[in-house]
């Protein structure tokens, strides 16, 4: 079975350093302190360049995933840049003021997005009902859903993200992330229904690639 490792890259130099490790993908965005936010476009070229599939997260601010008109017009040419430097996926999600799936401003989001392949980010992590949002989601067209299972640490959202993998029914790829490493990461593999994974690779507040290195092996040898 193929299971897929996402790295996220918070500057241009740790997607340099990533690059020997071929990824299935690199999520690629700043500001790690706030959960991450959209990229230097400028960057895109030689991100794009490596031949790594890369997925810019698509979030104008930090705080929360309610987006305004004006907000939602700058995450679409966003989009667009991304299409246009031949990015391969996008990140993003978006909340109503209920923390429900924003399923009207996701689906313009998805529109603009066609081509690419789309991750919901941790804004699910934040909604009110996650089981009746997955459903709308998978409705919506994504890929897979980032989550840490309503937890800090994606290690103690394990049985949370459990049930979301069985309730998906195949229909859609459950990705744990937040703090995902390599000496919790067995925890994940157990589960053969676990095809995607995430982690920045971060240890003592800055990218280790030892550790991607580790978790990468990890992967491949369960």
């Amino acid at each position: 079975m193929h299971r897929n490792f996402e790295i996220c890259s918070y500057d241009i130099r740790d997607l340099v350093k990533v690059v020997s490790l071929k990824p299935a993908r690199i999520e690629f965005c700043q500001n790690k302190n706030v959960g991450g936010l959209t990229p230097n476009l400028n960057d895109l070229d030689y991100a794009v360049s490596t031949g790594i599939p890369i997925h810019p997260i698509i979030r104008p601010r930090e705080g929360n995933f309610i987006y305004s008109k004006k907000e939602m017009g700058q995450m679409i040419k966003d989009i667009e840049v991304c299409k246009e430097k031949n990015c391969k996926g996008v990140v993003f999600g978006v909340l109503d003021k209920n923390l429900s799936i924003d399923t009207k401003k996701c689906k313009r989001l998805i529109t603009h997005s066609k081509g690419l392949s789309t991750t919901f980010h941790m804004a699910f992590d934040a909604c009110k009902n996650p089981i009746k949002s997955m459903k709308k989601i998978i409705d919506l067209g994504f890929d897979r859903i980032l989550t840490s299972g309503r937890k800090k640490n994606v290690k103690d959202g394990l049985e949370f993200i459990e049930k979301l993998v069985d309730e998906s029914d195949d229909m859609i790829s459950i990705m744990p992330g937040s703090n995902l490493r390599s000496s919790n990461i067995e925890l994940f593999l157990k589960n053969r229904k676990i095809k995607d994974f995430h982690s920045s690779c971060y240890v003592n507040g800055k990218f280790s690639l030892e550790e991607a290195l580790l978790i990468n092996k990890k992967i491949i040898n369960f």
